[in-house]
């Protein structure tokens, strides 16, 4: 389209070239023309009997004639010069197009080089998330079986009772217990003592299983036990007491328990007092020997001072 818009302004400024020289050529004439009939008028006379009057007539019209198509030539000329302007303009705008479609294929192409990236990117990231899916479903079994074979361990230890046989854990965590005639029941159905050693005992499985993912990379992290005792009866608490023990020869090194339990605070190899000034609704804490508040515990129970 620029090659053909250039095509036709050579040949409009040819046409214009023409035409001016045909314009400059008729206003010779012209002139010529105007300078003979200027002097017409004193050569009249003279010349009245050499010539009819019919040539006289001809070269007013041809005259006049001319000065018309001189006035058309200079229209053409002016609509002309309008054209080439136009056309110019719609050079410059194609041009700028041109520029535009260069910078278009040249994004095209380095976003057709970024896309074959992120595809070979993305075959490589499914890999990567089958390899992980398939790990992880690994893992997990792993992880199901030795935390199903630690908690019914716990629990056996924590729960005196023999009215369960073994605890379930599938695939999906979800947990059962089984009474021994094999009746299966899920957690919320135990009584409040024994959802508590239930949840103690898994509590102590999962942190068991963690440690010994840990074991020889970090040290291993605190057990906290925030009034266990709440839901147990004097018999269980004993249990809970072996339960800690049992964690301990795990290898934890420290079992933090709040508690208002007196079976559970003797068995404490150290203790941290927390009481609260009623008048100032402040509170104080201090660190206290076991031994020591055990001997004192015994003095009072026999009576010496």
């Amino acid at each position: 389209a620029v090659e053909e818009t250039l095509d036709a302004i050579d040949d409009a400024e040819e046409e214009i070239d023409r035409l001016r020289e045909r314009r400059e050529s008729k206003a010779e004439i012209a002139d010529e023309r105007r300078d003979r009939l200027d002097d017409l008028p004193a050569r009249r006379d003279d010349l009245r009997e050499a010539f009819d009057r019919e040539r006289v007539e001809q070269a007013r019209e041809q005259r006049e004639s001319a000065e018309e198509y001189l006035e058309k030539v200079e229209a053409k000329l002016d609509s002309l010069a309008e054209q080439r302007d136009e056309l110019t303009g719609e050079i410059g705008s194609v041009e700028n197009e041109i520029r535009e479609l260069e910078e278009l294929r040249e994004d095209r192409e380095a976003l057709a080089e970024t896309v074959a990236d992120l595809e070979s990117l993305h075959e490589e990231t499914e890999q990567l998330e089958q390899t992980y899916g398939d790990l992880r479903a690994e893992l997990r079994q792993r992880n199901v079986e030795s935390l199903e074979r630690m908690l019914n361990e716990t629990f056996d230890l924590a729960y005196g009772n023999d009215a369960y046989s073994h605890i379930e854990l599938d695939g999906e965590y979800e947990l059962t217990v089984y009474q021994k005639d094999g009746t299966p029941l899920s957690p919320d159905q135990l009584s409040g003592g024994e959802r508590a050693l239930f949840n103690l005992s898994l509590r102590c499985a999962i942190y068991r299983l963690l440690s010994e993912g840990i074991e020889g990379a970090a040290a291993t992290p605190p057990v906290i036990l925030d009034d266990p005792t709440v839901f147990l009866d004097a018999g269980h608490v004993s249990r809970l007491v072996d339960l800690v023990e049992e964690m301990r020869g795990f290898g934890v090194r420290q079992i933090l328990i709040v508690s208002h339990d007196e079976e559970l605070v003797d068995a404490a190899d150290e203790l941290v007092t927390v009481e609260k000034d009623t008048t100032t609704n402040r509170s104080t804490a201090r660190r206290e020997d076991a031994a020591t508040l055990s001997g004192a515990a015994a003095l009072l129970e026999s009576g010496d001072d």
